[in-house]
Order: C-alpha cells, then sequence, then structure tokens
C-alpha cells in the first residue's frame, strides 16, 4: 500500500494522458486557451510557465521516442506454430493473474492448480513432469532455487512487472521467456492495480517509470498478494515483490543496465479441504542483472556483443544459495536471417552453459530455424541435444511444419544422481490462417522417458515411467464478427495413456468486446464480456508413497470475465469455478467455489 500510495502522491496534475490514445496537438495556434483569473497570471508568471503552457510541453515529450535496451539474444525468425507470443494488450485479453494462467492456454498443458490464488500453479507439458518447462528472464536463465531447486512456480512470477512473455514450443519441452517492461518515452509513465477477492483475498501493484533525453532511466515496481486460507484448509499466503532497474541508453548502438528482482515468499505448509498437504515456500530471493550491450551500427542489423553478470540468491531457515552467472552473447541479424551465440560460466549444479541458435527465411514462404545446446553440469555429467524446425506456406492460408529434437539431456542437474535421458523427439504441424478462422493441428511423438514429481505436492510422491508415447492436438480461432471471438483447443494422447496430466483435455473460450462507437465515437469505452471452460476425462496423476495410482477424475470448470475500459483505466471482474464444481486439478486440493476478483488497472504518461 506504501508504493501505491506514493505512486498516487507522484502524479502531477497535469498531462495524464492514456498511453497510446490521440493527444492534443502541441501547435499552440490550434489549441484551446484555458480560461484563468486575472489574478493567478502573476504567480503563473512566476513559476515560469501557465498550466497550458505545462500541458503542451507535456504532450511534446509524450512524442519523443527514446532507444532501449534490445532484448537479450533476441530470438532468430521461427515458423509461426513454434513461438506463442502475449504482449501486454493479450495478456489482459486472455484474462491472466499469473504466468500459470498464460501456459495454460497452450495446446498439450495442465496446470497443477493446488486452489486458490497464491498456491502453486506448476505446469506439466506432454507428460514430461516438474522440468518440462524452463524459465528464461530477460534473456537469463531462471534457475529453480530456494526449497525446489528442481522446478520453478509460474504463480510467483510478478505478472504486473512483465511486457512480453514469449512461449517457445519443441515437442515434450517449453521454454518461458519472460521480458520485463521497457520504457520508450520521455514523458514518464506510472502503472498502478489495486485488486480484492473473496475470502480476503487481496492485490496490490504500482510501478513509475522514467527516461531523460541523455540515457539515463529508472524503474522502481512492487507488487504484492495475500490470500488468507480459507477454513477447513489451512496455511496464509503472501508475496511482496520489488523490481528496481537503473539504465544508461544513449542511442541504440550502446547501453548498460543494472536491475534487481528481490521476492519475499510467505506460503505456509498448506491443506487441502480434501485432505491433501502442500509444502511450504518461504524465504527471500534476489535476482540481480548487469549488462553492457553494444553495436556497431544504429538500425539493428549486423553484429551486436552482450556482457552479462547474473546473481541468484536465496536466503531462509536452514537454506542459503548463492548462484552467479558470468557470460556473453553474440547475435548477428541481417534482412532474412538472425543467428548467435552465447556461453555462460555458472557457480552452481551447471559450470558451463553454451547455445547456439540461428534462423532463415530466404523468401516469405519458408522459414527454417534450429538450436545446439552444451551443458556442462557437477558430477561429470553433461547434456548435449540439437533441435531443428522448418514451415512452408502454402496458398489459401495453409501451411505444414515439423521439428525435430535429439541428442540426450539431464532433467535436473541439482540431483547428483539424475543421469542424462535420450531424446528423440519429432512433431509435425499443419495450420490454416485466412481471415475470420483460423488452426492448428499438431502430432508429435516422443522417446520414453522419466519424469520428476512436484515436491510442492508431497502426496504424489512420484510418476510413473513415460514410455514411447504420441500427442495430438487441435487449436483453433473463429472471429466472424468483429465483436465476437470463439478460441480453444483440445490435446489427447495416444496409445498407454500417461500420468502427470489427463487425456482428453480442452479448453474453450467465448469473448464479446464492443466500443459502442455510435454513443462513444471517441473510442476510450469498451466492454468485454468473457466465458472460458476447461475439462479433462479421468486420468492418473501419479503414484503415492506405497506406489499405488492416485486417481484423476473427470472435470469441467467454468471461469468468467467483466471488464470495462475508460481510456486507458480498467475496471474487471474475475470469477473462477461459477459453475460450483467439487472436482480437483490435484487429488486433495477442491478449487474454491464462485471464487472472484475485482479492482482497477490504470496505466498512464503523465
Amino acid at each position: 500500500m506504501a508504493l501505491v500510495a506514493l505512486v498516487l502522491g507522484a502524479m502531477p496534475l497535469v498531462a495524464q494522458v492514456p498511453q497510446g490514445k490521440r493527444t492534443v496537438s502541441a501547435d499552440t495556434s490550434a489549441a484551446p486557451r484555458l480560461l484563468r483569473p486575472t489574478a493567478d497570471t502573476g504567480a503563473a508568471a512566476a513559476r515560469g510557465t501557465n498550466p497550458d503552457d505545462r500541458y503542451l510541453e507535456a504532450q511534446k515529450k509524450i512524442g519523443v521516442v527514446l532507444p532501449v535496451m534490445p532484448l537479450l539474444a533476441e530470438g532468430a525468425p521461427e515458423p509461426a506454430f513454434a513461438r506463442t507470443v502475449f504482449n501486454r494488450d493479450s495478456i489482459e485479453w486472455v484474462n491472466a493473474e499469473t504466468v500459470g494462467d498464460l501456459l495454460a492456454r497452450i495446446p498439450g498443458v495442465f496446470i497443477w492448480r493446488g486452489g486458490r490464488r497464491g498456491r502453486p500453479e506448476m505446469a506439466n507439458y506432454q507428460a514430461r513432469g516438474a522440468t518440462a518447462v524452463q524459465y528464461v528472464l530477460d534473456g537469463m536463465p531462471y534457475v529453480p532455487a530456494g526449497p525446489d531447486s528442481v522446478a520453478v512456480d509460474p504463480a510467483l512470477f510478478a505478472l504486473n512487472f512483465l511486457d512480453r512473455v514469449e512461449i517457445e514450443r519443441w515437442p515434450g519441452r517449453l521454454e518461458v521467456r519472460l521480458y520485463t517492461r521497457r520504457h520508450d518515452r520521455l514523458a514518464p509513465r506510472s502503472r498502478i492495480a489495486v485488486a480484492a477477492g473473496s475470502d480476503r483475498l487481496a492485490l496490490y501493484g504500482g510501478e513509475i517509470e522514467a527516461r531523460s533525453r541523455r540515457g539515463p532511466g529508472l524503474v522502481v515496481a512492487g507488487d504484492y498478494v495475500r490470500a488468507p486460507a480459507v477454513a477447513p484448509t489451512t496455511g496464509d499466503v503472501s508475496t511482496s515483490q520489488l523490481w528496481v532497474q537503473g539504465n544508461y541508453v544513449p542511442s541504440s548502438r550502446f547501453g548498460i543496465q543494472y536491475q534487481l528482482m528481490r521476492m519475499s515468499a510467505d506460503r505456509d505448509a498448506f491443506t487441502g479441504a480434501l485432505g491433501g498437504t502442500g509444502s511450504a515456500y518461504e524465504g527471500k530471493r534476489t535476482d540481480a542483472q548487469m549488462r553492457v550491450s553494444f553495436a556497431p551500427r544504429h538500425d539493428g542489423a549486423g553484429p551486436r556483443f552482450d556482457l552479462v553478470y547474473a546473481r541468484t540468491g536465496w536466503d531462509s531457515a536452514g537454506i542459503q544459495q548463492q548462484i552467479n552467472q558470468l557470460g556473453g552473447t553474440v547475435t548477428v541479424r541481417s534482412g532474412q536471417a538472425a543467428g548467435g551465440l552465447s556461453a555462460f560460466q555458472r557457480g552452481r549444479w551447471t559450470s558451463f552453459d553454451s547455445r547456439a541458435w540461428m534462423g532463415w527465411s530466404p523468401v516469405a514462404a519458408v522459414t527454417i530455424s534450429g538450436e545446439g545446446v552444451f551443458q556442462h553440469h557437477f558430477g561429470g555429467r553433461s547434456s548435449r541435444w540439437a533441435g531443428a524446425r522448418a514451415a512452408l506456406a502454402l496458398p489459401l492460408g495453409l501451411s505444414v511444419g515439423g521439428a525435430v529434437r535429439a541428442g540426450a539431456a539431464v532433467a535436473a542437474p541439482s540431483i547428483l544422481s539424475d543421469t542424462a535421458q535420450t531424446l528423440r523427439d519429432v512433431e509435425l504441424v499443419a495450420s490454416l490462417e485466412r481471415g475470420w478462422i483460423g488452426g492448428e493441428a499438431t502430432w508429435s511423438r516422443g522417446r520414453a522417458w522419466q519424469p520428476l514429481a512436484y515436491q510442492e505436492y508431497p502426496g504424489v510422491a512420484s510418476i510413473a515411467p513415460l514410455s514411447r508415447s504420441e500427442w495430438v492436438t487441435l487449436s483453433g480461432h473463429l472471429a466472424p464478427w468483429r465483436w465476437l471471438v470463439l478460441d480453444g483447443w483440445i490435446s489427447d494422447p495416444r496409445g498407454v495413456l500417461p500420468q502427470g496430466q489427463p487425456p482428453r483435455h480442452y479448453v474453450a473460450n467465448g469473448t464479446i468486446r464492443s466500443k459502442f462507437l455510435r454513443q462513444f465515437p471517441s473510442g476510450y469505452f469498451e466492454l468485454k464480456l468473457q466465458l472460458g471452460v476447461e475439462g479433462w476425462s479421468p486420468g492418473t496423476l501419479g503414484l503415492d508413497a506405497g506406489g499405488s495410482p492416485l486417481a484423476l477424475p473427470g472435470a469441467r470448470f467454468l471461469r468468467s470475465l467483466v471488464q470495462m475500459e475508460i481510456g486507458s483505466l480498467t475496471f474487471f471482474w474475475d470469477a473462477r469455478n461459477i459453475g460450483g464444481s467439487d472436482a480437483v486439478y490435484v487429488p486433495g486440493f477442491a478449487i474454491p467455489r464462485y471464487g472472484h476478483t475485482f479492482g482497477i488497472r490504470w496505466e498512464f504518461l503523465n
């Protein structure tokens, strides 16, 4: 709350203009003059300007675009099926509260939800277990640390800090690239988010960003979540996060940036209404990054060199860890191709991490990309694999493509007894994008794999080995009118049913969105109504301590959203499990009935 009050107090009383909206012309001859009492003229002159001059000066700052630090190791050209991108608009469009909500939009992903907001949201993809999803924050691997050194809980990321989320898909593996917000305007930018929910749920967020013409910039942001336990469950949850970034970017060729993220998590050991028990996650994690970037050219083409030092620290009762990473990247871009090479020395679990990637689009209809990875892990182990993708565009909006990944990978470098597993994964994709209709059909096959269970749910002691498996996923969207959008996906394994996620898993959404232009021709008003459904057929989640299967019953959950936008001010009401279902994502942890969150978001240039 203190941060929110600080941001509110820092907001000037003039020139609070919604970002991205039409602004008043800076031409003083065309601008309307404000009526002021004659007695105020002297005071205004004493300040050196009058209110309307100050307003017009602010408009000029909004129109000044400044260079920003380029994305570290920005991806090369890739086939469209390989990457799903969520920017700020699409994050709010899909009604995401956490990074886990974004992952749930990817065909083949199942989220192990432990109940209400604040509980774990561990992601599983194609039944590969706790290590199926890897995370990268601003170009650097987000290494698991603290009580769980195997997997990362996406519910712990502050979504308010992020401007862009890219989810890259390989057969049997997802890489989630998280990019913090970048401010490219001379005018300061502020963001406020305040929300409350059922059973005393509280969420607060605030951010202010400022830049100078000479290059310096500063970001200060905070995020707070509190979710008390609801009887008969136990285990309170509260997380507070701070993000501070300072940079000096005088031109598109050169930049220096330092940032620090501090997360303080206090998630007690928790129980579910159906008797499940979950592990505590308590402590402070600090991620710091120093980066220097240089490019000989201004236009973004040619080479770019980045030197990066990153440090991750964890401190909690009985656990103190420090992970240092030092290295650099070299990227080269041209009109049709891009590629790069990175190498980093790391001080824990993985001593050396190197990657090479490339992408090439010789003509508009053909895209080819590839990646190679070599990692040396403590204990004399290593991971080395290569992957390639290709896509061919056909007439009538059709395209075909595929991906292959081969080699060997250590799933959990932090477990010294974990050895490399063989990779022989292949994927074929056919898609259609034509006007108001689009869709994708995917068939993938993976070699045998031993998935790891999730430490957050000790009741699921292990997951049975996955034999060679096949997956078929279908996804699509329809927009027959501008105000109506339907989208969804369905995933279905073939052959032996895997553990860790249900078979025949589906997600569907319907959205109505209107600006009521006849009544509000300025376009500042917008109303959005959304209804979503997620469901699956019965399956097996894993094995208990005695080796007995844990059944996952079939389920169906409904979720709704009512959202109203007035300029850049957004009011929303988000309701989960509105059908009152007794089903679960993880046995023992019921999803609260009719849980809801309501609040506001406001972003503006001042």
